[in-house]
């Protein structure tokens, strides 16, 4: 997907660049969930009803495929299914499953796709002149929902099983890592040179997917992670970037 987030300046530097679509992405709300609905904005006050009904639509059917392609990695395993079933799941077509997402994998990676959107809108909001950490630890100290942590985490853990889930994974984190340089370099000083943005970029996702690892990697086989563990990975580990990993302290 190419740009989730759309150019308006008001949406501030950071531009996550997704893989699943090519459409812009705004709130919705969906049964009390706020959820990333994908779409062009409505340019006539007379189409604004309409155009949000089938916006809505869109949102329900976009949830759904994804839901049904989880509950079926979890039932099967992950390249344990084909589209069709994924759709026969959803409710859908074949044809609308391929509306909405180009692969099965696309579907499956949903979330962490907007979980990293989030969390770049979150810290586009912290004030400009906070220390860049700071700003980091804030965003990923607040009210995000654990639940939702701990289905990263799952999802994550369904990519050391297939390969080809493996690899989007590793694509989402990648456009992650060039969206989040181009967010940093109008926070740090005017002198940074690009090595500092680059390293600093690459280091914050590096702790974010050590984070994941950890969280999967102390789950038992079969079982979810449970929704703290990422958390609290996550902050764990970002603490010890900001303290440059200096955990011998010696008087």
């Amino acid at each position: 997907m190419a740009g989730v987030r759309g150019a308006d300046p008001e949406q501030g530097p950071f531009k996550f660049s997704s893989v699943s679509g090519a459409i812009r992405a705004r709130w919705a709300i969906l049964h009390g969930v706020q959820v990333w609905f994908y779409a062009e904005p409505v340019s006539t006050e007379s189409a604004v009803q309409p155009e949000g009904r089938r916006e809505k639509n869109k949102v329900a059917t976009r949830a759904a495929i994804t839901a049904a392609a989880l509950r079926l990695a979890r039932e099967q395993g992950p390249g344990g299914f084909t589209v069709d079933q994924v759709a026969a799941e959803a409710g859908v077509s074949r044809r609308t499953f391929f509306n909405y997402f180009p692969s099965i994998e696309a579907a499956v990676t949903l979330p962490v796709e907007e979980f990293l959107e989030e969390s770049f809108a979150r810290l586009d909001e912290r004030p400009g002149d906070e220390p860049i950490m700071d700003a980091v630890l804030a965003t990923f100290g607040g009210d995000i929902s654990q639940d939702r942590l701990a289905l990263l985490c799952e999802i994550y853990q369904m990519g050391a099983d297939d390969a080809q889930l493996e690899r989007m994974q590793l694509q989402i984190w990648s456009q992650a890592k060039q969206s989040l340089e181009d967010g940093l370099r109008p926070r740090l000083p005017e002198n940074s040179g690009e090595l500092m943005v680059t390293a600093l970029a690459g280091s914050l996702i590096a702790c974010a997917q050590a984070a994941m690892r950890m969280a999967a990697n102390q789950t038992p086989d079969g079982e979810a992670p449970p929704p703290s563990a990422f958390r609290q990975q996550l902050l764990e580990s970002l603490d010890l970037l900001r303290s440059g990993f200096n955990t011998n302290h010696k008087d």
